[in-house]
Order: C-alpha cells, then structure tokens, then sequence
C-alpha cells in the first residue's frame, strides 16, 4: 500500500500537537482531533453503486453512460461499484459465483441475462478517468427471504448462531419455544399474555389457549374448534395462545392440572439459514470459504482493468457469530487452553421476558481479541494477494464508524497503534488492527445528527454525529491510511439542507467522503447539491504517488506563504523537474542521487530561513518516504 500517506499524515499530526493523541475523553480532545484537518485541496470523493438497488438505474450501457458522466460532472472521482452482493449474486461474467439474472430473489431476474455491469461501467468511467473498485461482499452468500444463494448450496459454509430462546416446558420434559410476549399472535407461533398487560387474551380464535394460575393449568380452550371467548389472564398467572405446529404441540403435550413452567431459557445453535436475518453469513475461519472468496478477487483483478477491491460485510454476522465446532477448536488453539464449560465461559445469554443479557465469562475477553486476529488475517492474506499481483490497484474497505460497539462483528479496523480504553478489550486488542493494510478506509458516518452540538442536546453519545463519529474514527485510526467519512443519504430523505451540511461535516472532518448510494442521487434528484459542494477540484489522497504527493505538496507550500524568498521556490521547482525526468525515464540511480541534492537544498533553505520549519519538516518526511520507494 501507499505507506508515504500515513507518514505524511502522522507527521502533520505531530507539527500540530506536542503530545500523543490519547483516547478522547472530553470535548477539548474531540474539538482537537477535528481541528486535525488536511488540505483543502486533498479529499477523496467517492460514490458507491450498490448492485441490487441500482438494477434499474444501470441495466442498459445507455444507463450506465448517463449516470456516469454525471458521477465525473459532479467531480466525484471514484466509484465504487458493487458487482458481489450480500445474496452471493454477481454483476458481472463469473465462471465461479453466480449471476443475478439466476436468482430466485424478487426484481433479481429484471438483472439482463449474460449482462457484465462491470465492464460496461470500466468502459464509461475510462471516458472521464474515474477511478472504479470492485466492491465484494465476501462473508455473505445468501438471502434468507428467498432461501436463495450460494450458501444454500454448500450449507457446511453457514455460520452457526448462538441464541436463547424462552420456552414453555410441559409436565412430560416436552419443550416449545415461546415466540414473543403480549403481541398479536402469528401463524404457527405461541405467545404468552401477562395480566400486567391485559386482562383477557387479545389473540382471534383460530387458535387454542392455556390458562396458567400458579404454575398449574386451569383450562384448555380451543378456540377454533368452539368458537368460545377468550380466557381471562389470572392475577398470578399467564394465558398461552397458539396457533397451527404450535396448537398441535399443546394438544398433544398439555392437560387441565398440569404443572407447567414458562419461566425458563433454553439455550441452543443454528444455522444462518435459521437466524432472523436477511443476510445469511458463513464462517470466515473455514478455509473453503476463504478460498472461495479469495478466488472470486483474482478472478476480478485478473480479468478485468478494475483500479482496486473493497471488502463489504467482510466480518461476522453479529456478536452470536460463530459457536461452530470449528471455531471451537480454534478457539482452544488461539488460547492454548481447552473450553471448559462452552459457550458459558464465553458468555451465557440470560433472558427475563423478551429482554436479554449477555453474562461475561472468564474468556470473553479473549474471545473478542480471538475474532478480531481471524478477520485481520483474512485482510492480510486479501491484501498480500492484491497488492502482489499489482502494488498499484486499491485495496479498502467498509465499516461502521461506531468503534465503541464494532467489536460485535468482530473487526477491529483500527490502528495497531492504536489501543482501546473499553472494558471488552485486551491489552493486546490492539495488534489485531487492520488500518496499516489499506489505502484508505470508509466509515459509515451513518447519522441523521451532523454536529456534536446536535448529539449532544438528545442526550446521545458524542459520535451518534457526523462530526463525532468522525472525529473518534480519525483517532481510532490514527493517521494509518486516509480515512473516508461516509454518508447514507436516505436519512437525510426529505431534508436536503442537513444531507448538505453534512456532505461539509463529513469531508472537512475526515480525508474525503464516500456517499452511499447512487440509487438515493437518483430518487431524490440531489446532483445539483454534489454540483454545488463539490464545485472546488481536489486530489484523492489514495491516488496520488509519493512523488506526485511532493510535487502536490510544494504547490500548496507556495501558494500559502511558506517560502521567503522567489529564488527559493525556483529552485525547489527545478529540482522537483529534473526528479520528474528521471523517475519518467526509469533512472532510478539518478533520480535517487538528485533526490538526496534536492534534501540538502531544503537542509540550506531552512537553515537560511527562506523555508518555514514547518514545510521543511513535512518535504523532508515525504523525500525520505520517496527515497525507501525509489532505492
């Protein structure tokens, strides 16, 4: 990656402090870290094409030219194009991952069949030189709605869930599991009335019910088959209303003086495919799913001009992501050490009612730090592959800006510098950090809240903000890889003054912005507000070589005053010329002696005072940075 970034940036951030950023603990810090701020002139722009939100926006080249050429009006500068989404579906020729139009998930088959939006998308931002990264969302294969997607077809790939479920236990040991309390009864579900709530059952009658008084059964009425009224809830007791798999169960397991309990918790694990989610995620500690995943990037970079790859929902599904055998033994690995008492030594999911608890175990702790390693790992080895196949295409990602609770998806796409003050951290946490392995990263800035002040004054923590969360974002970086603001434009839908307010949030707190999505440009017609925002040209920092970045660098060093003297900055000039010649004619043993000349003529200027510290400081940092590249 483009290490000369994270070196100019730390060596901005230490010319602009005398101590070490610590974690913010007060307002003083946070207006500080905002104040960090770059160039004006230095910002990424990015517009992300989500796939399926977007099939109507893009599914003809006459589309896909319009919508690009106003991407490049609106001087957006790069576009990242999702072409693998959640459902494992693609848009483009794969000989590996299947294509949208086979898809059994609704408007999926409106997707052209044999259509590569990719490469009708390369071919029009060639047109206008924007930059294109294949987005890949890599741990989700499937849609659960639809039962729909390659995790379907290799269920061993699935991740398995830890849950807790309450459940009504008969007199017999039989169990059935409770489906939510005082709400409208479902098809085939059980639910439990309390007389807090209501004084008779609200349920139709096309069910049976169970009145509870004392733990006993007192009646059984089967509504839809009498046709009778309601049963009163008992002072001391519960009604239960079923319906359909649920009636049978309490036809055939419970009787009028019964004990029955409904107090009780079980504890069990499913699959992805079982979990209430519309996403179904596998395992990303399998090496199948690994392997398949890292084929479907070099099946990308190798067959078509992309500039580079993003990682979506490159992670696990949530905090009760993965209880598998494997990840068990891996687990046990990790530790050194055998799980006793799994998964209560991890933590034990306690419910009271539909309310949930999570009881810490002696290894949470460890557990956090053991998922974070495996997705960092996944993003060495992607990064390892990418940049090895071309040192120059892009390698990033997406995540949450919400660090303090990021640790449900186990990801830590922080600095390795940088170590966290939370309680379920280790004091080692901080070595599964990602942030070095990327060219630049996008922080979901997702809040309709743009200034602290706003946050603020609904009582909230100080980043639910655009300008808060990406103010902790800058810090939980910490000056590793440029660091792109994001906003999700459907929040501001109806309000286009705040989505503009926070179009200036995000990129004057952060090194660029990402805006998410297309679909909401379109829907809301907001391209004049990108046309007014972004009138100013600037340069992506994550596209800019080391020696670009120096040239780029001195313009903006003379144009702020930062030379004394007309024959200071010709000569610097000159220089900067003679080094373009040689790195543009591969002469590299000449181009790093005049290199370590154009040194000790910044060395002469500033000792002569006709260069501020400041600039001498940061041309220097770049020049050494250039110099590791050209030697």
């Amino acid at each position: 990656m483009k290490k000369w970034i994270s070196i100019l940036l730390i060596s901005i951030l230490m010319m602009s402090i005398t101590t070490p950023i610590q974690a913010a603990s007060d307002k003083g810090q946070e207006q500080e870290l905002s104040d960090l701020t770059d160039s004006d002139n230095m910002k990424g722009r990015v517009l992300w094409y989500d796939l399926s939100a977007n099939i109507h926006n893009l599914d003809t080249p006459e589309k896909v030219a319009d919508i690009v050429e106003k991407t490049a009006n609106v001087n957006i500068d790069t576009i990242v194009l999702d072409v693998k989404n959640y459902t494992g579906f693609v848009g483009y020729d794969s000989d590996i991952a299947p294509h949208m139009s086979t898809a059994e998930i609704a408007n999926y088959s409106d997707f052209p069949e044999g259509y590569d939006l990719l490469a009708t998308v390369l071919e029009e931002a060639d047109k206008y030189g924007l930059e294109v990264l294949a987005n890949v969302n890599v741990f989700s294969e499937g849609n659960n709605t639809y039962k729909d997607g390659p995790a379907f077809d290799n269920p061993e790939w699935q991740s398995q869930f830890y849950t807790a479920v309450n459940i009504v236990e008969a007199a017999n040991g039989e169990t059935m599991e409770i489906d939510d309390f005082n709400t409208e009864r479902g098809n085939d579900q059980l639910i439990l009335y309390t007389p807090e709530e209501h004084e008779v059952s609200p349920s139709n009658r096309w069910g049976i019910e169970v009145q509870v008084d004392e733990g006993i059964i007192t009646n059984i009425e089967d509504r839809a088959t009498t046709g009778s009224d309601p049963l009163t809830v008992p002072e001391n007791g519960v009604v239960l209303s079923a319906h359909g798999d649920a009636r049978t169960w309490v036809l055939e397991n419970l009787e009028v003086g019964d004990e029955v309990s409904y107090d009780q918790t079980e504890s069990t694990f499913i699959p992805a495919s079982e979990y209430p989610s519309s996403s179904v995620f596998t395992n990303p500690i399998r090496e199948d799913v690994k392997n398949y995943e890292m084929r479907i990037i070099e099946e990308i970079v190798t067959n078509y001009d992309v500039d580079g790859i993003v990682l979506d929902r490159a992670r696990y599904a949530n905090q009760y992501a993965d209880f598998s055998d494997l990840s068990r033994e891996k687990f046990e690995e990790y530790i050194g050490d055998t799980v006793a008492n799994w998964p209560e030594d991890i933590y034990e999911i306690q419910m009271d009612g539909t309310e949930e608890t999570i009881v810490e175990g002696p290894l949470y702790k460890d557990w956090i730090e053991f998922r974070a390693h495996n997705i960092q790992s996944f993003f060495k080895e992607a990064e390892d592959f990418i940049h090895s196949y071309d040192e120059d295409l892009m390698f990033s990602t997406y995540v949450g800006s919400w660090y303090p609770l990021y640790y449900h998806e186990g990801v830590n796409w922080a600095s390795q510098t940088y170590q966290p003050d939370y309680d379920w951290a280790t004091d080692s946490y901080h070595e599964t950090g990602y942030a070095e392995y990327l060219d630049f990263l996008m922080t979901g800035n997702y809040y309709y809240e743009v200034s602290i002040d706003e946050s603020d004054a609904l009582d909230l923590p100080y980043w639910y903000s655009v300008e808060g969360s990406a103010n902790l974002a800058m810090e939980v970086v910490n000056y590793a890889t440029p660091l792109y603001g994001s906003l999700y434009l459907e929040q501001y839908n109806g309000d286009p003054e705040q989505f503009r307010r926070a179009v200036r949030t995000a990129e004057s707190n952060t090194n660029g912005i990402m805006l998410f999505d297309l679909v909401h440009l379109e829907d809301y017609d907001w391209w004049y507000i990108l046309e007014e925002e972004f009138s100013k040209d600037t340069k992506a920092p994550h596209q800019m070589s080391t020696f670009a970045y120096l040239q780029f660098l001195v313009d903006e060093m003379k144009d702020g005053g930062e030379f004394n003297e007309e024959d200071a900055i010709r000569h610097v000039e000159t220089h900067l010329k003679t080094l373009a010649h040689y790195e543009n004619t591969d002469s590299m043993d000449k181009a790093v002696k005049h290199l370590n000349g154009f040194k000790s003529l910044l060395e002469h200027q500033n000792n002569n005072e006709l260069i501020s510290e400041t600039a001498y400081n940061k041309l220097i940092s770049v020049s050494d940075t250039l110099l590791e590249e050209w030697q």
